[in-house]
This record gives structure tokens, sequence and C-alpha cells, in this order.
């Protein structure tokens, strides 16, 4: 039998109980899940490694058909009354752990959003809506790509089912799971971006017009204003002028870049990293690791990484194989980086380029954030588990170690000297970060707002109109009057499971500045101490808890966008 008809069998079981408990409903589930969790794991990911072709689309098979069960399932009207009758019973929900009293909440929540709550009529409605919805994106994008034909729609599709499910906007609906929690929560802090990244924005753009200007005058033509279209050529041809990064590759050999990380993140969690001599792999490339406590007694889990290029595999990206998780005994989690670096020649090692070098330290980063996780549940365990707009927050630290001179001084060595980084390359290279950011940000706040101000409300709207002057009037830049439809060709706002969500990269960046500049680089810290307490308070939780709670705990306060701020260089707060 599959897991997929053991799975079945077993939700058919849990459906018909009378009088359902935690233990004889919900544990169930637990347990069928923490049993095949590594297999379907490891089939996923067979797709991005494997040498063989018919590996690789066999595991694709595999993948369709579990995220086609794992549909299905949430549909089961049947089983979501069986799991809301244990939500519903306060005096068994009181009784429950804290993990386990979260897991019952998500659970009803999950099946919920899925529509299993409505009456069978309504439910029939919310199928017509979803399969409408999937067939005018798929619609929309074929004509995009064509040009020929036109679509015409409204938000009423995605509204219609928001309020079908008990909520007032879609995006009501789509942030509720989230780290926000409502679109008020997410607006606020776009505004106080806005409003302090404007000066800041404000300057950037006179040094973009000058450039125009002097282009203009050159050619012997009058400049009538700087619009969307110049955008990119002179914020390029501006940081062109101010810094190159190509020079910097010689002090990032791949060796070099890993073993230092490595040690990095030693020191910041407490951990101990050995290299298995001759392991059963994939493949001749690939190395593998043991993770232990700093004291070398306690085991921790494994990792592997796969980082040169090789026919069919995937870019770079971190996959959980086996999550650990607390049953009678610990399962030991088992995690994989792959990348797909060029192969190093003979005498010369792999030179990385700086950015390289900082998406390396953010996925490393998620491998630790998935060995490192401490959860009785393996639902639970590691990135899978976390909010979209907070999954990104402990990367994004890590990625941003990468700009701090104290830490680069503890990366980068010459490849052939073994001289570290001069400190002028790394004071140009943190000017070249900053180059631009006012208007770069303020156009991801614009785009944030703007998709909100769509999603969440029920106004009628033209799209393309209210695009147009946002775009004014939040990034600085004007569109110049055209008819374009510019908004067409951004995805992120057509496909109904994005929609309402262009916000949460911001919010992960906000959070993880206020992380970085408040804990780990404020003068006279000790990074291991704070390193082991955010190890404690956050990455061990994974998703077992809400993750505003685990970052103000850290914080000793609610995060804010202060440090954020100040790192951009906008500092009228």
């Amino acid at each position: 039998m599959t897991m997929i008809s053991k799975e079945r069998l077993l939700l058919d079981e849990i459906a018909t109980i009378e009088t359902p408990t935690f233990k004889t409903a919900i544990a169930p589930i637990v347990d069928i899940y923490n049993s095949h969790e590594p297999e379907y794991s490891i089939n996923r990911f067979l797709q991005h490694v494997s040498t063989e072709k018919e590996v690789r689309d066999a595991s694709t098979e595999s993948e369709t058909l579990e995220e086609s069960f794992k549909a299905e399932t949430l549909l089961r009207r049947d089983v979501y009354k069986t799991i809301r009758a244990v939500y519903d019973n306060e005096e068994e929900m009181d009784g429950l752990s804290d993990e386990n009293k979260r897991l019952v909440q998500q659970m009803e929540l999950e099946y919920r959003r899925k529509g299993a709550a409505l009456s069978e009529d309504e439910f029939n409605e919310l199928t017509k809506l979803n399969l409408k919805l999937e067939e005018l994106e798929v619609s929309f994008q074929r004509n995009i790509d064509s040009r020929d034909e036109k679509t015409m729609f409204t938000r009423g599709e995605l509204e219609e089912k928001a309020k079908l499910l008990g909520y007032e906007t879609h995006a009501e609906y789509a942030l509720e799971p989230h780290m926000a929690k409502t679109p008020q929560a997410a607006y606020d802090m776009l505004a106080e971006l806005r409003k302090n990244l404007t000066e800041l924005g404000s300057k950037e753009l006179e040094q973009l017009e000058q450039l125009k200007r002097s282009d203009m005058h050159a050619v012997g033509k009058i400049y009538e204003g700087f619009f969307e279209w110049d955008r990119s050529f002179y914020a390029n041809k501006l940081s062109n002028q101010n810094f190159s990064t190509s020079n910097l590759r010689c002090y990032f050999s791949l060796p070099q870049v890993i073993r230092n990380m490595f040690e990095l993140y030693q020191t910041l969690f407490g951990v101990t990293i050995v290299e298995m001599e001759n392991p059963r792999v994939w493949h001749e490339d690939v190395e593998m690791y043991e993770l232990w406590e700093a004291d070398k007694e306690t085991f921790v889990g494994h990792f592997y990484t796969d980082f040169f290029h090789r026919p069919g595999k995937s870019r770079i990206s971190v996959h959980n194989i086996r999550s650990g998780y607390n049953d009678e005994t610990r399962q030991y989690p088992v995690c994989a980086i792959v990348a797909c670096f060029a192969k190093p020649e003979p005498n010369t090692p792999v030179l990385l380029h700086h950015t390289e070098v900082e998406m390396l330290m953010g996925e490393l980063g998620r491998v630790f954030q998935n060995m490192l996780c401490k959860t009785k549940l393996a639902k639970f365990h590691g990135c899978k588990a976390l909010e979209q707009d907070f999954v990104e927050t402990p990367i994004q630290i890590l990625k941003d170690f990468m700009w701090s001179p104290h830490i680069l001084d503890k990366i980068a060595r010459h490849y052939k000297t073994g001289e570290s980084i001069p400190h002028d390359l790394v004071q140009q290279l943190q000017a070249a970060k900053s180059n631009g950011a006012g208007l770069s940000y303020l156009r991801q706040v614009f785009l944030a707002m703007y998709d909100l101000a769509i999603y969440n409300s029920a106004d009628t709207v033209d799209a393309n109109t209210l695009f147009n002057s946002m775009n004014t009037d939040i990034s600085l830049i004007s569109c110049g009057g055209t008819r374009t439809f510019v908004v067409a060709k951004l995805g992120y706002f057509i496909k109904h499971t994005l929609a309402s969500k262009y916000y949460a990269h911001l919010w992960s960046q906000v959070n993880s500045a206020d992380i970085l500049h408040s804990c780990f680089l404020k003068d006279g810290i000790d990074m291991s101490e704070v390193g082991m307490a955010f190890r404690t308070i956050v990455l061990e939780a994974g998703g077992s808890k809400d993750s505003m709670d685990g970052l103000s705990m850290f914080l000793g306060r609610e995060p804010n966008t202060r440090a954020f701020l100040c790192s951009l260089g906008a500092n009228s707060i």
C-alpha cells in the first residue's frame, strides 16, 4: 500500500470518530506524518540533484501526486468536523501542551481557510470560484506571452471567495496566517518606511536627474524630466561611476569562504562541524558533515554540501531531507545545500562575487535554521513551518553579515597571499550598498502599498491609473503619462496565491535589520552570547510558536523600523 493510500485510509477512520480527542484523532495524524515525511522529502529532493533524467522526472511526478493529495485532504469536510470537535473542546484543549494546542489551532485554520467549514452549497460555490481563478491566471499569462488577445476580469472573484470564507477583503484573508496578521499592520510598517525614506530618495533623485541633464546637454536636447524608463539606466551609470565589485573576487575563494563561514557559524551557535570521510553520497562532488554541540558529546544531525554545476541540477537552494523532532526518542535532522558554481580550474579555486558570498552565507544559514530546530512535532520543524513574512528574516540577518567590516575580516582572504580584505575596499562596498537605497526601497514600498490598495478595498479602481499615480507619489518617479499596462507584467499581483503579500520581503528585511544592529553588531556585545540566545529563542522554536512572540522575546520589545532606516542613511527618526 502506498503512503498516500495509508494516509487516506487513516483519514477515513478519523472522520468516523464520534467523540474525538487529541489522542484518538490528532495524534494518529501526527504519527503518520512523522513516519512518512522523510520519504516524501527524499522523493522531492532527487529532482534537484540526481544525475539521471528518469529519476528527476519520477521525483517531479511524485511531488505532483503528493501536492495533489495534500490539496484533496484539506478539502475533506468530514475530517474537518472531527478536528473542529477537538478544537471546540475547551477542557481537552486546556490539557494540551502549548505545541500540541498550536497544532490543533493550525490544523483547524488550514482546513477552514480551504472551505471545509462551509455548507455543501457554499463549498460547491467555492470550488467553482477556485477553478475560475486558476483558469483566469492561465489565460492571463497566455495572453501576456502571446500579446494577441485580451482577458478582462476584476477582483470580484477573489473578493467573493474571501467573503464566502468570512473575510471582508482578500488581503484580510491572505494575511491572517502570517506574522503581520492584518493588512493594517503591514500598511503601518510601509507608511513608516515611506515617511522616512522620502527625503533620502529625493536627494538621490537629484543626482540621477543631474546625470540625465548632462546627457541631454551633450547631445543638444532639452531636459524634459526624469521618468520610470530612465531609472535603471542612470542608477547603473551612477553605480559604475562609484564602485565595481569585480576586484573583490580574489578575496572570496570558495574553499576559504566555506571554511571561514563554518568557523563563524560554530562560534555563533555553539556547535562543532565535522567532515565525514568517504561518505555514501549521490555524487563525487558531494561532501557530508556531522553537526555536534560544541562539547562534541551531543549529536545534532548531519548535512550535505553539493556545490558544483552538472546537467539537470538545481540552482542554489536548501533542502530539508528529514525533519528533526522529539518523539519517544530524538529524530535527527538531515539537510542539504545545493548550488551550481563552476568547477575549479587545476591551479585556481572558484572565485566568488560578493553577491554570491552573500547568498551562500544566507543559504548556509537556512541549513543551520533547519539543523538547530528542536520541536516535538515534525510539522513545526525548520524553515517550512515559519510564517511567510518571517521565514526570510533569520536568513537576511546572516546575509547582512557579509557587509560588516568585522565579519568580512573573518571571511575574506586573498586566495594567493592570505591577506585580509583592505579596509578601503570594505568601505567602498558599504557605500555601494547604500547608493540609491532610498529610491530603491521607495519603489518596493510603492509596490507593496499598491498590492494592498488593490486587494484590501471593496471599491472599484482603475488598476493602471492607480498604479501610475501611486508610483509617482510614493517612488517619486513619473511614468510620463504612458498608457502601457506595467502592472500586467508583474505576475506577483496576478497570482491569487501571492496577492496582498508583496510586503513580506520588506517586513523580513526590517525585522532582520532590527535584530542585526540592535543585538549582533551592537558595540561591546559578545556575538556568541547573542547567537546562542537567538538559537534558543528563535531558531529552536521553529513554527511551534508565533514568530512575533519569539522575536519580541528575543529583542525584549516589539520590533521597529529604526535600525533598518538608519542602515540606509535615513536618520530622520
